[in-house]
């Protein structure tokens, strides 16, 4: 009973958010804000860079008030958007050039030197090439197919494979 409350609940809101209610915008974005968040920071360098991409992934949903598909969960609409911001983002910061960015950004063997317990494997993800952390998410993390990421990344399959490959081997050469 309490689901369907909040599902009405929440579906009301989205519809105050397509009127450009700033008050339905600010709940939305205060219930919402840690699973955006979560989803963001698995890609950004920092949490300064996570919180630009969060708020310009709020920004995409309050501006076209998407409301989730039949057979999708505002959730999932939520963390497509959100990837979608990531995306545009990156794209945006290496100037439409990802295949020059996979290999030539630096990997900073030093700062892994340190045994990483479980928790600190998102900040090995983090200090990945800007093209490795963004595919080794989609692929490890958000469990997209090879397909969805070559098509949202406009890469081939063979870059793709090489990119996971890489990013693999530096995370795997990390001690643990």
């Amino acid at each position: 009973m309490i689901k369907v409350i909040e599902e009405k609940d929440l579906q009301e809101l989205l519809s105050r958010c397509k009127t450009g209610d700033r008050n339905a915008q600010r709940e939305i974005y205060k219930r919402y804000y840690s699973s955006a968040m979560g989803i963001c920071i698995r890609y950004a360098t920092n949490r300064t860079e996570s919180v630009k991409i969060m708020n310009n992934g709020f920004y995409i949903l309050f501006s076209n008030s998407v409301l989730p598909k039949p057979k999708e969960t505002f959730s999932e609409n939520l963390q497509m958007i959100m990837i979608h911001s990531v995306i545009t983002y990156y794209k945006n910061e290496m100037a439409g050039n990802i295949e020059k960015s996979m290999l030539y950004d630096s990997f900073d063997n030093f700062a892994f030197e340190r045994s990483l317990a479980s928790h600190h494997l998102l900040s090995a993800v983090q200090k990945l090439p800007l093209i490795q952390r963004l595919i080794f998410n989609l692929y490890a993390i958000d469990h997209y197919s090879n397909v969805e990421i070559c098509k949202m990344m406009n890469i081939t399959t063979p870059f793709l494979e090489k990119i996971l490959f890489t990013a693999r081997s530096t995370l795997s050469n990390i001690n643990i």
